[in-house]
């Protein structure tokens, strides 16, 4: 028998243990480490007095985004509901009795105290009702305990632990996409590409973010209505686009066809037609043409369909891209402008006149749709 203290028999009397069947157990320098199932840990925070036994920081947060996904990750995924996070108690003994068979030892736990992990404790059992317990079973969780000292060590360290925390952007996760993975190891030639930074053009050449990556490519999508480009107008809309890889506009911006060449085009493109707006008079934005103004990705996407789009990635020089981006993209761009501007004003003549303000109405997607299926 291995305790942490010498009167762990007087205090199971006491008190009685929560008692566990681990798949694995090991004491470690600062405590113990515990693998577990869920079905081991349903009941644990199943009553209502739960957080106020357990001494959890904070009760059950009930339907906040994480605890929706962990529940949908514990019906839908449960070998995965522990692979990330562990559930850290606090406890006045431990002890681990050898069983009679190898890996068969029991686990007590006395005097526990929930220092992190009630959220995810309160998901299992609220599941249990729910999900039978060979499917609590296939999630295996890492549950660390800590005595005396390191108890209150533990204690002290994760009340504060959000301090330190460098939370994942979609942006981040975006080292994970195959297709991006494959054009980071593309040839670049003096250029560099990572999600997170973007792109470099050269040991002291202009930088291009993973915002204007997005907008460019998004701009030049040979989708016939503008959904990317309204999406990756805005940082809000990015960070949607970005969230989702399954989804039929994620796929149309970041597919398994891209290449340096055609970033780098996109990019061109997206920078000359911006800059053909930014050059327009101030008079042009003036009524319906705030268009201009708040909806400038609607019109660069308009102004980029002439191009060979579906050609975009091809490393072929049959079509000129850099002389038609340069010669003949912007006066094409002011035309576009012109052309959107029109309908516009043609479509909602009272927009800007009744309370809609051109600031709100302008960025809508169903203004886009309206105007792309319009517009020559």
């Amino acid at each position: 028998m291995i305790s942490t203290y010498s009167s762990v028999e007087r205090l199971l009397a006491a008190d009685p243990a929560l008692s566990l069947r681990p798949l694995q157990v090991a004491q470690l320098t600062r405590g113990w480490a515990v693998d577990v199932t869920a079905a081991d840990l349903d009941m644990l925070a199943a009553c209502v007095d739960a957080p106020r036994r357990l001494s959890a920081k904070r009760g059950y947060l009930a339907a906040t985004g994480a605890n929706v996904e962990l529940a949908r990750m514990l019906e839908e995924r449960p070998e995965d509901f522990g692979a990330v996070g562990q559930i850290v108690l606090g406890a006045d003994a431990v002890e681990v009795r050898p069983g009679p068979r190898p890996f068969a030892d029991t686990l007590f736990v006395v005097g526990l105290e929930c220092i992190d992990g009630f959220q995810r404790l309160r998901v299992i059992a609220d599941a249990r009702g729910r999900l039978p317990r060979e499917h609590l079973r296939q999630a295996v969780i890492r549950l660390e305990i800590r005595c005396g000292a390191e108890r209150d060590r533990a204690r002290h360290a994760y009340d504060v632990e959000d301090r330190y925390r460098n939370g994942a952007t979609a942006q981040d996760r975006l080292i994970r996409c195959p297709n991006i993975r494959r054009l980071m190891a593309g040839d670049w030639e003096k250029n560099d590409f990572d999600p997170r930074r973007g792109v470099t053009a050269g040991p002291h050449g202009s930088r291009f973010s993973m915002a204007d990556v997005t907008s460019a490519l998004a701009c030049l999508s040979d989708d016939p209505l503008p959904v990317a480009a309204n999406l990756a107008a805005t940082p809000e809309g990015r960070e949607a686009l970005w969230s989702d890889r399954t989804s039929a506009v994620y796929r149309g911006v970041f597919h398994g066809k891209m290449s340096p060449v055609g970033v780098m085009r996109a990019v061109e493109a997206w920078r000359t037609a911006r800059s053909a707006l930014a050059a327009m008079p101030r008079k042009s934005r003036q009524g319906h043409g705030h268009l201009i103004e708040y909806a400038p990705e609607l019109i660069c996407w308009k102004a980029c369909r002439w191009l060979p789009l579906l050609s975009l990635h091809d490393d072929t020089k049959l079509f000129p891209w850099e002389r038609a981006i340069e010669r003949e993209l912007p006066a094409r761009t002011v035309a576009a402008a012109e052309s959107l501007v029109a309908h516009y004003k043609e479509l909602h003549p009272d927009h800007g006149r009744t309370g809609n303000s051109y600031k709100s109405e302008a960025p809508r997607l169903d203004l886009w749709r309206e105007l792309a299926e319009c517009a020559v």
